[in-house]
């Protein structure tokens, strides 16, 4: 529920008087909403303008939440304990896996891998 590396707790969480983390229902309510928006097939940039038309701001304050901060959202594993199920998260990843614009990202093939690393836009890699 805390960054490692900034000592922040997640959106969605916050310390108690005894410096225990524990969820915010609103904002719970707000991580599942996006996590349902994404597996509803919405882009980031649709997440993000609903969001804005909500008039929910982000987590640091703004109106309005970036790309950014979606995405690493959606892949904080931290959401599964208390706020999203398991399964949803691994459904989002699978989901994000599958857009995912580098279509060389689920080869599985090795032949077929091995080809596609030496061919670029313009042809062969020399």
């Amino acid at each position: 529920m805390e960054s490692k590396i900034f000592g922040k707790v997640c959106y969605g969480f916050c310390r108690d008087e005894n410096k225990r983390i524990e969820t915010v229902p609103q904002e719970a309510k707000i991580v599942q909403e996006i996590f349902a928006l994404c597996l509803s097939g919405n882009s980031l940039e649709k997440i993000q303008d609903h969001l804005r038309k909500q008039g929910v701001p982000s987590p640091s304050g703004k109106t309005e939440w970036s790309r950014d901060v979606l995405n690493k959202l959606l892949n904080n594993y931290k959401y599964t304990f208390g706020i999203i199920d398991h399964a949803t998260y691994c459904a989002v990843e699978e989901m994000k896996s599958s857009r995912c614009r580098n279509p060389n990202r689920n080869i599985k093939d090795v032949d077929e891998w091995n080809e596609q690393v030496n061919l670029n836009n313009y042809g062969a890699m020399l």
